[in-house]
């Protein structure tokens, strides 16, 4: 059986018994189009199994406290199970400062 196959399986599976489905958040900064393609590769996977996918998309001048904030909000839904922040961020963001508060 195919993992996506079997991931989907043990996901309707949840819905069934807890009636909840993993939930995936993406914070996508800027415009490059290879983030942009590899986000919508990963919403489309995360359809395929049964998740619940959002997806925020910030500027490229965006504060780095922008970034912060939205994944302070993720972390507050009781929906969301996982975040994602796509890299590269924009140079002016720290990746470290960004991910350490």
């Amino acid at each position: 059986m195919e993992i996506r196959s079997k991931i989907a399986a043990k996901v309707r599976q949840m819905k069934k018994c807890l009636g909840k489905v993993p939930g995936l958040a993406v914070i996508l900064v800027g415009e490059r189009r290879d983030s942009q393609t590899y986000v919508r590769n990963k919403i489309m996977a995360c359809e395929e199994v049964g998740f619940k996918s959002l997806v925020t998309e910030l500027p490229a001048d965006c504060a780095e406290t922008d970034v912060q904030n939205e994944i302070r909000r993720f972390n507050r839904d009781p929906s969301i199970h996982g975040i994602l922040v796509q890299l590269p961020l924009p140079q002016v963001i720290s990746e470290s400062m960004t991910f350490y508060k």
